[in-house]
């Protein structure tokens, strides 16, 4: 077995005998799993007077966990033989061994095995497109954004990854996934009139990415939005500001869905709730004892995790501790209703275990990580919304963040904003932002569009000690908030 030549573990039979070896070695335990993962990444961009740049990596190796008497042990290691596996096992069992009697005890909820196998659909393959024709679709369009006077800088670019995952663990389960993602990104900056704007394409964060094909590119319309956003970076030089104070906004479905990951998704994450990642990226201002209980958001306000939606990027149909994918409402009406959990975390606080462990590959342990959080639709276009609200601001795609380490204080930025009049958009204002606290917030949601304007934007993430990357999906319809705090510094 070469680590280096992708297609190793497209086989399952053969996975499977590398993760019954593993598991084999693994020793006495009250619990082990094993995750056998080979990972390919392309990424191709290109800049306005700067080189073309592609970069492939590829990765195999497994990881083993180990639970003796109450405590974890992990190993990881490059796969090139079987031995590799068993080797990897064994230092887990061995690491576990030298905790026994530090920290407190692990237990494991009940759960019955699983076993299936799931793939991304994929039309045409983007590691079969050939660099020439990637690069000429990146040419068209750097050059259709960058036309506008004052534009000063652009980047494009398309990326794909592809995994074979493998998992097995002594409970029984035995689960072979196949992903493959696609993207796309166009980054406009325009500099003139003593300012600096900028605009996006399909998502201000990394462009967006999709599980599938090299077909989802052609849904994205890149080149004829390419014109679009270097116009719209140009004119943000010259847009006034809307005045600081409170508002009625209509906020678009890409700002709702950072608004989601940020005080949505990271907030239910169950570790963040017990306390587990106070070190480095915070809690939460959501209890244990709330679950059930607190007055979240409104009535209009109903948040899903769901990472079995196809097409999404990070879906799934099994996490990284073997718990098969299934959708749940985590805000029920406004009420928090559920969280984000994995095996550890659920057995702790007595809550259900919703499968959202989620790992970075083969070298990291599993960690309760947000999985696919949409805002349910509503009903009705973004016109009729536009309308219910009468007088105030549309605002779309992220500029700036903020979030308090509660995910309960926060501050956004929007790259664009329209001012409103009688429900019809006019002026084109920039540097827009706004504030609130997170339940006063979603408390003050009036509607929610209808799933005619639905959109799902892939996001990249990082948690954890040491820090992992994690990829899922948030998902909205524009909605309607009354009295918003806007103008903030």
């Amino acid at each position: 077995m070469s680590a280096h030549s992708w297609g190793s573990l497209a086989d399952d039979s053969a996975a499977r005998t590398i993760l019954d070896s593993a598991l084999n070695a693994a020793g006495r335990a009250e619990f082990a799993d094993v995750r056998l993962i080979e990972a390919e990444e392309m990424r191709s961009y290109i800049s306005l007077g700067g080189d073309p740049d592609e970069r492939i990596e590829q990765n195999i190796g497994i990881g083993v966990r180990v639970l003796v008497d109450g405590q974890w042990g992990f190993a990881a290691r490059p796969l090139a033989e079987v031995a590799d596996a068993e080797t990897a096992a064994r230092d887990a069992h061995a690491s576990a061994v030298a905790l026994a009697g530090h920290g407190k005890p692990v237990s494991l909820p009940p759960r019955a095995p699983s076993s299936g196998s799931y793939e991304t659909s994929v039309t045409e393959d983007p590691f079969a497109v050939s660099t020439a024709r990637r690069y000429e679709l990146l040419a068209g369009w750097l050059a259709a954004a960058s036309a506008p006077a004052l534009v000063a800088a652009v980047n494009a670019g398309v990326n794909a990854k592809r995994q074979h995952r493998h998992y097995a663990d002594s409970e029984g389960s035995r689960q072979h996934q196949h992903f493959v993602e696609t993207g796309a990104m166009l980054l406009v900056t325009a500099r003139g009139h003593g300012d600096v704007q900028r605009r996006s394409y399909p998502n201000s964060f990394h462009g967006n990415t999709a599980a599938a094909g090299w077909e989802y590119l052609s849904s994205l319309s890149m080149a004829d939005q390419a014109a679009r956003v270097g116009e719209e970076a140009v004119a943000l030089l010259t847009a006034p500001v809307a005045p600081p104070g409170h508002a009625d906004v209509v906020i678009g479905p890409q700002q709702v869905s950072l608004q989601i990951h940020e005080s949505s998704g990271h907030a239910l994450e169950l570790d963040r709730i017990l306390g587990d990642e106070a070190n480095y990226a915070g809690t939460s201002f959501i209890r244990p004892e709330d679950i059930g209980s607190l007055r979240y958001g409104s009535p209009a306000v109903t948040i899903t995790s769901d990472p079995t939606v196809p097409g999404t990027r990070g879906s799934f149909a099994f996490d990284d501790e073997g718990t098969p994918a299934r959708g749940f409402n985590l805000i029920d009406q406004g009420i928090v209703s559920n969280t984000l959990s994995g095996r550890d975390s659920a057995a702790r606080s007595g809550q259900a275990l919703t499968g959202a462990a989620r790992s970075d590959g083969w070298g990291y342990m599993p960690v309760c990580f947000s999985t696919h959080v949409f805002l349910q639709p509503g009903a009705g276009s973004l016109d009729q919304l536009l309308e219910r609200m009468g007088d105030g601001y549309y605002i779309d795609d992220n500029r700036s963040w903020s979030i308090d380490n509660q995910r309960l204080n926060f501050q956004f930025g929007t790259e664009v904003a329209y001012e409103v009049k009688r429900g019809r958009r006019g002026r084109l204002l920039k540097n827009f932002s706004y504030g609130g606290i997170t339940p006063r917030f979603w408390g003050s949601v009036e509607a929610v569009a209808g799933p005619e304007e639905f959109r799902a934007f892939g996001y990249p993430c990082g948690k954890g000690e040491p820090k992992q990357w994690g990829f899922l999906s948030h998902g909205a319809a524009p909605m309607l908030v009354r009295d918003l705090r806007i103008g903030v510094a």
